[in-house]
């Protein structure tokens, strides 16, 4: 790729040089780096050819966070993308390439242009966001060293909307493909990887989860997924704004309770979720069950305790069996 992507370039490789041997102009950046082919996927060689030569593409999301901790792939692959050129012109020549593929338009913060294909067993999810740098590009009072400081502080801006820290990171695409792969700067604004390295889910901001209250669920769903615990000051905050999910989309609610009840330990997430009161904001009838105490002879639970036992027996059969 050329153009803005050079420009990249000159500033990714000024931040690995050792401090004395900068120019004296420095980017106030927090330089963090891994190697690129630690998130190489074997269809970003295809994705290459359908980026155009003015095209910066970065990877962000939870590709970045499940290679970091290096998590075996299960059957379903998504991986999110920032791109500066039309989301949905990549995806068409993407699917071209490819032979093979359904595009969908998602609105989320912005328009998502969304592929999905299957290779056997696996499906694949790649989502393209638009990234926009075009104003930095076409402003002429800016010179080379202001355009690249406003370039990575947008950079830094796009992850800062984000869900949890360990989710707000972002490598630069070129760098994981091909001969070319090398070490490449992480972009990192929040600290998600000193919570990857902790084990913590930890929100960027409560702002963000605010303004999209599913984040609180899909938070405890991470939690499980990737067996790390939930930042005590954000399940303190979830205990105090627990309401703030009854007036989130039911079909999104649905989704995460869903993706729960998918993954191992989701009877000791349900409990959590309880605990925190958001279960309740989302089933009322679970506020019944909590009152419901255990009732003759022949009941050695509490009625919520005996559903999330019959749940947790469940699963362990459920486990057996698949082995």
């Amino acid at each position: 790729m050329l153009g803005i992507e050079k420009l990249l370039e000159k500033i990714l490789h000024r931040q690995k040089l050792p401090s004395d041997k900068r120019e004296e102009f420095d980017i106030d950046i927090k330089t963090k780096y891994v190697h690129g082919l630690l998130f190489y996927n074997s269809y970003f060689d295809h994705l290459s050819k359908a980026l155009s030569k003015d095209t910066v593409c970065l990877i962000v999301g939870g590709w970045i966070r499940d290679r970091l901790l290096n998590r075996p792939l299960s059957k379903k692959i998504d991986i999110d993308f920032l791109v500066t050129t039309d989301p949905f012109e990549i995806v068409k020549r993407f699917k071209k390439i490819l032979g093979k593929g359904d595009i969908f338009r998602f609105e989320k913060e912005k328009d998502v242009a969304t592929i999905i294909f299957y290779e056997g067993d696996y499906r694949y999810r790649f989502d393209f966001s638009y990234f926009d740098i075009s104003d930095i590009m076409e402003n002429s009072d800016l010179d080379f060293y202001d355009k690249e400081r406003e370039i990575i502080k947008r950079i830094d801006q796009d992850l800062m909307t984000r869900d949890f820290t360990i989710n707000a990171m972002a490598v630069v695409f070129d760098d994981t493909i091909g001969l070319g792969a090398s070490q490449t700067v992480l972009f990192d604004p929040s600290g998600g990887l000193e919570d990857l390295q902790a084990g913590i889910v930890r929100p960027v901001s409560y702002e963000n989860i605010q303004k999209d209250p599913v984040r609180i669920l899909r938070g405890y769903r991470i939690a499980q997924e990737i067996d790390f615990e939930i930042d005590s000051d954000f399940e303190r905050w979830v205990k105090r704004n627990a309401s703030l999910v009854k007036d989130a989309p039911s079909e999104r609610l649905r989704d995460e309770i869903l993706k729960i009840f998918d993954k191992e330990r989701s009877a000791d997430t349900v409990d959590r979720l309880i605990k925190a009161g958001l279960l309740q904001q989302i089933i009322p009838e679970v506020e019944s069950m909590i009152k419901i105490k255990k009732t003759g002879d022949f009941h050695k639970y509490d009625l919520l305790d005996h559903s999330l036992k019959t749940l947790d027996y469940m699963e362990q059969f459920l486990k057996k069996k698949r082995f």
